[in-house]
């Protein structure tokens, strides 16, 4: 699929997608599933259902906001309706992807194609995922901090997931500071790299290229300089958003579980949830398939939540935090992609 100039193997990534999170979740209903589960699926409360839909709704909309406020705080306004479009079509492309970042291009286009300038468009996303990842980060480890039973119940399986999510973080934090203290150092091994693979793959224009691609470098940290010296209050406040997103989106899991009459206890579920998110945020698969349904598996286990509900739970779970998502930023995506005029349109009459 080519939008924008670039081709992306969506259809392998969504297919690997889909057959990870299927199949994860067979695997925990065949773990779980007993004479009762379905007695138990039949009696879901439909205004269960529709609150997590509400939740789910209010969570897409506040991402839209942040990054309207983000985008806007670097001199060009986009509307609601575009910030929208951006923010689906990065669920979308984050599913298909061998990681959350993968959706950043897609969602640099849409803005583009708004009258966003590329470097400002790249700013306000890559400012957006560092909120994000702020407010995980803090959220989990004030978590972790605040609930030593809760530390104490995760196992080796959950220890060893955010051990590895936190290694990721790092990374992503390391290439963050090196942008902007060592711009010139990125620029180098950015221009050297892009250089000796057009060489290889015998791409016309290189040094052109190259140079467009540096210059949009060199916008990008004076926009970075924009937000931290001009637009504090603006950062603060979709700081603030952020996290109020994050926590919309965690009360899904609770509400859901409500729904099901399944017993839980909600100041050890609930706060759970924030460690949950940073953990698939991070995962290496693409949309965090397998790694979120057998870490929400584990953790609910860990904390003695009954099992017989369990599968069926975590694909309603997926369902509201992840595949409507996924389905709605698809059609985003499909409208990105140039329609051919056929033959006889081409013909005038």
């Amino acid at each position: 699929m080519q939008i924008g100039g670039k081709r992306y193997k969506i259809g392998s990534g969504l297919a690997l997608f889909l057959a990870i999170s299927v199949v994860s979740a067979l695997v925990i209903i065949f773990l779980t599933a007993d004479e009762t589960t379905w007695t138990g699926l039949r009696g879901m409360r439909p205004r269960y259902i529709a609150a997590a839909c509400a939740l789910m709704l209010i969570q897409w909309c506040l991402n839209a906001v942040r990054f309207k406020i983000l985008v806007n705080s670097l001199g060009n306004n986009v509307s609601f309706a575009t910030s929208f479009r951006a923010f689906m079509a990065n669920v979308f492309m984050g599913a298909v992807t061998p990681s959350q970042t993968g959706g950043g291009p897609v969602q640099i286009y849409v803005l583009h194609r708004a009258g966003v300038p590329v470097a400002k468009a790249f700013a306000g996303c890559l400012m957006g995922a560092i909120l994000t990842v702020f407010c995980l980060l803090t959220s989990a480890l004030t978590v972790l901090i605040s609930n030593p039973e809760l530390r104490a119940d995760f196992g080796p399986r959950m220890t060893g997931i955010l051990l590895a999510a936190l290694i990721v973080f790092s990374l992503l934090v390391v290439m963050f500071v090196l942008s902007i203290v060592r711009t010139l150092l990125i620029k180098r091994l950015v221009g050297r790299t892009m250089l000796a693979v057009m060489r290889v793959l015998r791409v016309g224009k290189r040094t052109a290229l190259t140079k467009r691609v540096l210059g949009g470098i060199d916008q990008y940290r004076e926009s970075m300089k924009v937000f931290a010296r001009t637009r504090k209050q603006r950062i603060l406040l979709a700081l603030l958003i952020t996290m109020v997103a994050i926590a919309t989106n965690a009360l899904i899991a609770p509400v859901l579980l409500s729904g099901l009459n399944i017993d839980y206890v909600l100041s050890t579920v609930y706060p759970a949830q924030f460690i949950l998110l940073f953990v698939a945020y991070f995962g290496p698969t693409p949309g965090a398939s397998g790694i979120a349904e057998f870490s929400n598996y584990w953790m609910l286990t860990t904390l003695s939540v009954q099992p017989n509900l369990l599968g069926v739970y975590t694909v309603l779970w997926r369902f509201f935090t992840i595949f409507i998502g996924v389905a709605v930023g698809g059609l985003v995506v499909l409208s990105l992609i140039p329609r051919r005029r056929s033959a006889r349109s081409a013909v005038s009459v």
